[in-house]
């Protein structure tokens, strides 16, 4: 027959297990890579160093801060690298911003304004096409 005593030792067993497997494997990070599809300014009264790189996505909305991305300029253009998704998958929740026509954007900050350089994309060589908001 099961005592009290045995029920409160295998319930404090479990609870340390729990404890010990968050400890032991956190939220885990899924990193997906992106080819950047198209390029919006901000517009009138947006800061002129900073473009928005549109990636598909499929999805229909993603968190703030999600997305990351690099580049490399010169006097001529700006080549625009692989943009990076980390998503976490083990719970909590963001501030979700909705796609818009299947896409996704994630901010870029240049050292100096885009004027009239080109845009590409790194892997290719593809310029991108240039929108606005």
């Amino acid at each position: 027959m099961t005592t009290k005593r045995q029920v409160l030792i295998v319930a404090a067993i479990a609870c340390v297990a729990l404890l010990v497997a968050g400890l032991l494997w956190p939220d885990r990070v899924e990193e997906t890579r992106h080819q950047p599809e198209a390029v919006r300014l901000l517009g009138e009264g947006g800061d002129p160093l900073v473009i928005m790189i549109g990636v598909t996505w499929s999805q229909e909305g993603y968190c703030s801060g999600q997305f990351s991305v690099q580049a490399t300029e010169t006097a001529s253009e700006v080549r625009v690298g692989t943009v990076v998704s980390r998503e976490s998958r083990g719970g909590g929740g963001c501030a979700g911003l909705g796609t818009l026509n299947g896409m996704a954007w994630t901010d870029l900050r240049l050292a100096s304004p885009l004027d009239r350089r080109v845009v590409v994309r790194a892997s290719d060589g593809q310029r991108l096409p240039i929108g606005s908001n």
